[in-house]
């Protein structure tokens, strides 16, 4: 179902504010053909993003442990990304998805639940939205619904986490990690932690 997207046209390149088309013939012609060697590498990039989001979903489903930890660390990929690449072969079923549109604008709106979510992409294609579009999107339903149900809980909390060890001090850090090491991925009781 995937197909290479719309070509950028000149009226596309001005409407964007870019200077176009370029100063001389030469320049054109090799810009010509970048832009022609990208957006067959996007579309190869596209293909195996859903591909391996597929997989994924494929192997959970059959009961694989292909989310953990350690099958992320074989993978060379987070167990988030993981459990995320799942979540976006879920919300978008192959028979669901715009051929015209990435897969990172897939990933944008997979968020969203499922009326809202083919409603947009929908609007998504007519418009021929780009990532950035998508992302935008997808932050103001974000904020319109408060106190919204996170579907991809794992991710949102590990952002919580890394938010919070980034902002503490080296010694905090320091501290913490001792401490994750005596009870691995078990719960650090706060009143311990803090001498009490």
């Amino acid at each position: 179902m995937l197909a290479v997207r719309r070509r950028t046209t000149v009226s596309d390149y001005r409407r964007m504010g870019h200077p176009f088309p370029p100063s001389t013939p030469d320049i054109a012609d090799r810009h010509e053909a970048w832009m022609a060697d990208y957006a067959t590498k996007a579309a190869a990039r596209d293909r195996a993003s859903w591909a391996m989001a597929d997989s994924v979903l494929e192997a959970r489903t059959a009961g694989v442990p292909v989310t953990s930890t350690a099958t992320g660390k074989a993978l060379d990929l987070s167990a988030v990304k993981l459990r995320s690449l799942a979540s976006i072969a879920v919300a978008f079923p192959p028979d669901k998805r715009a051929a015209t549109l990435s897969f990172e604008v897939h990933s944008y709106l997979a968020g969203m639940p499922a009326e809202l979510r083919f409603a947009t992409l929908e609007k998504a294609v007519a418009q021929g939205w780009g990532e950035v579009s998508a992302r935008r999107a997808a932050a103001a339903y974000r904020q319109e619904q408060a106190g919204f149900d996170d579907e991809d809980k794992e991710n949102s909390q590990a952002v919580i986490i890394m938010r919070a060890w980034n902002r503490a001090s080296p010694e905090a850090r320091e501290y913490f990690a001792e401490l994750q090491q005596v009870v691995g991925l078990g719960l650090v009781h706060e009143d311990a932690a803090c001498g009490g």
